[in-house]
């Protein structure tokens, strides 16, 4: 069975402790600063991901959406895009969300809110997508570089998004 990969959201700056309106304070909600925007999204996780989602599959999961979430950082000047999808393990709403980074992809699979400091792009039903097929998406740009201008997280999210339709496309081609 094919191995599987994922990505995390950046990971926020603790508050500021400096008070609100004092000299040196932070003005906007606490984000990712430039140095961590230029360290990346973390260790690529690439080879771990095909595990994950054989895992996921070894449980009969099935997603059942998908979004695209945006956290703003540097005053708003710059965001960073991460893809979610969404999943109940019992009566628990679990996110495996992805992140796209100069390092490669970085991935979380939890209850916690996928991007406490984000906000919600686009969501949609992804018709009982299976982690087998994410993985077909994945596998079709698994080697491709970060280049900011035209390989960044907003293009890996809305990729791996706008194949998220595609999702039972196999079931339902499927004669049994």
């Amino acid at each position: 069975f094919p191995q599987f990969l994922f990505v995390a959201c950046t990971t926020p700056i603790p508050p500021d402790p400096t008070p609100p309106g004092a000299m040196g304070a932070e003005l906007s909600s606490p984000t990712p600063k430039l140095e961590s925007v230029l360290e990346g999204v973390g260790d690529d996780m690439r080879g771990k991901f095909p595990e994950q989602l054989e895992q996921m599959t070894s449980k009969n999961c099935r997603f059942r959406h998908v979004a695209i979430w945006r956290q703003a950082f540097l005053g708003g000047t710059v965001d960073h895009h991460t893809v979610v999808y969404e999943y109940l393990d019992g009566r628990r709403l679990m996110s495996l969300k992805l992140d796209w980074g100069r390092e490669g992809l970085t991935f979380d699979d939890s209850a916690e809110d996928p991007c406490p400091n984000g906000d919600v792009l686009e969501r949609k039903w992804c018709a009982r997508l299976t982690p087998a097929e994410v993985f077909t998406h994945w596998d079709a740009v698994k080697e491709r570089e970060y280049v900011l201008s035209h390989w960044n997280c907003q293009h890996f999210s809305r990729y791996m998004y706008d194949r998220a339709s595609e999702g039972g496309a196999d079931m339902l081609s499927q004669k049994g």
